[in-house]
Formats: C-alpha cells, sequence, structure tokens
C-alpha cells in the first residue's frame, strides 16, 4: 500500500507538472500572436510614414525646380544691359500698367 501511495502521488505531481507545462505554452503562444501583430501594425504604419514622406519629397522637389527656373530667369535679366524690358514686363504683368493709348481687354465671366 505504501507503494501505491507513492504512485498516485507521483502522479498527482506529474499531473500538476503538466497543469503548469500547458500554462506556460498557452503563455507563450498569446505573447508571440500579440508580437507578431505588433509587428505588422508596425511595418504597416511604417510604409503609410514613408509613402507620406515620398510624397512631399516630390513636393518639394517641384518646388526646388520651379525655384531654379525663376532664379535662371533672374539671372539672364541681370545680366542683359537693358533692364528697360525687365520693368516693363513687371509694371504690366504685376502692377497692371499700361501705355497711355493702349486699351487693355479683361475676360470677366458672367454669372
Amino acid at each position: 500500500m505504501a507503494g501505491r501511495k507513492k504512485t498516485t502521488a507521483a502522479a498527482a505531481e506529474t499531473a500538476g507538472g503538466k497543469d503548469k507545462s500547458v500554462i506556460v505554452k498557452i503563455i507563450t503562444t498569446i505573447a508571440i500572436f500579440c508580437l507578431i501583430i505588433y509587428s505588422v501594425f508596425n511595418i504597416i504604419s511604417q510604409q503609410a510614414q514613408i509613402a507620406q514622406l515620398e510624397k512631399q519629397s516630390e513636393e518639394l522637389s517641384a518646388q526646388i525646380t520651379e525655384a531654379e527656373q525663376q532664379n535662371d530667369e533672374y539671372t539672364r535679366l541681370l545680366s542683359a544691359d537693358d533692364e528697360s524690358e525687365y520693368m516693363e514686363r513687371i509694371a504690366i504683368e504685376r502692377l497692371g500698367y499700361a501705355y497711355p493709348n493702349e486699351r487693355r481687354f479683361y475676360v470677366v465671366e458672367g454669372k
């Protein structure tokens, strides 16, 4: 009988150890699953941020190109000896000036 008690006690300890082992496996599986979900979310978030930054980069490149073209135009005008052409163009285009005998027609859209 003493042998049976020891066997029963050993079986109970083994069953308790199996329960702990199962709980550890479940917790490990849940932790790995959470880590995978976090990683996927992080990757998607980074891809969205990269796309946004690439779009901003393209917009800045377009602005740089436009500024370089304008700078080249100013350099060309400043290198020319005749500044009157430049001043005339600015007066007409930006300030709306006209010669005394010149008529200007503006397109007015009707509502």
